[in-house]
């Protein structure tokens, strides 16, 4: 018997790719399974003038994907996770596939070539004051659009460089135009930064088709993570980032955070997600 899965997801280059990956991961788990795609316009593809920090926290690049599967247009939605906020609907859970590279990188130019003065461009407060710790002399300037937008910026005037995550750029066939990528001594990814979010609503067939995508080590990262993020309240407004990886035994998380009293950077370890984000949470005095 065929199986059907209608996978929701936003209309945005990178996000299809996303899609589609998690579609050829299905496909190869359920090789009898025909799956397809249902296109969302979310509030923030829509919205072209608000800042993205403001619309990644209040939900708006995921809540209307999320709705598809709430009401039964599709079965499963994917997301890039972190734009999930850390509370959303009782009635939805996640399975995370393998993780891209987590890192930032820069475009446009390496570190050392980037000059003097140079206009960096970035909607992200803890790229921007990650940054300027490395180089205080560039001019941090906010920019919206998705990746083309933004390299497009780059190469016709207007940047020098860029900020964005690797994993995009994989996704999108463009590892060609990383200048400089950030080890993680230099930038601190975003909590949850690579990894996809596959939510599925429970008490579903889609529950037992999705659960054999998912991936225990990426699960216990993104949830400790997540866990920062939800014991501090802090949103992508804030210049947090987070970063945990599984280790014999249990979890190394790193951290970092700029606010009024400065930048604080910290690397932890928990014997669970719980226990590191809690542990990191107190080395960064949050």
């Amino acid at each position: 018997m065929m199986t059907e899965l209608k996978i929701a997801t936003r209309r945005s280059r990178l996000a299809l790719a996303q899609a589609e990956h998690v579609a050829q991961l299905l496909r190869r788990a359920h090789p009898d399974a025909e799956v397809s795609m249902l296109e969302i316009s979310t509030t923030g593809d829509m919205d072209r003038t608000t800042s993205v920090t403001t619309l990644t926290e209040v939900g708006a690049f995921v809540r209307s994907v999320q709705q598809a599967v709430l009401d039964g247009r599709a079965d499963l939605a994917v997301h890039s996770c972190k734009d999930l906020p850390v509370a959303g609907p009782a009635e939805l859970i996640s399975f995370y596939p393998a993780r891209e590279q987590p890192w930032d990188v820069l475009c446009g130019h390496d570190l050392v070539s980037l000059p003097d003065g140079a206009r960096v461009g970035t909607g992200s407060p803890r790229r921007a004051a990650q940054m300027l710790r490395l180089r205080p002399d560039v001019e941090i300037a906010d920019i919206r659009g998705n990746v083309d937008t933004r390299l497009d910026k780059v190469r016709h005037g207007g940047f020098d460089a860029v900020i964005l995550a690797e994993a995009g750029l994989a996704r999108l066939g463009l590892g060609d135009e990383i200048g400089h990528r950030f080890s993680l001594e230099e930038m601190v990814p975003a909590p949850a930064q690579a990894a996809l979010a596959v939510e599925v609503r429970s008490g579903t067939q889609a529950v037992e088709l999705v659960e054999v995508i998912d991936d225990a080590r990426v699960r216990a990262a993104v949830e400790a993570e997540r866990m920062l993020l939800a014991l501090t309240q802090a949103g992508c407004r804030s210049a947090l980032g987070a970063l945990g990886q599984v280790d014999p035994t249990g979890m190394v998380m790193s951290g970092f955070v700029e606010d009024d009293r400065g930048p604080r950077f910290a690397t932890v370890g928990g014997e669970s997600p719980d226990d590191a984000a809690r542990v990191l949470q107190k080395a960064l005095s949050l």
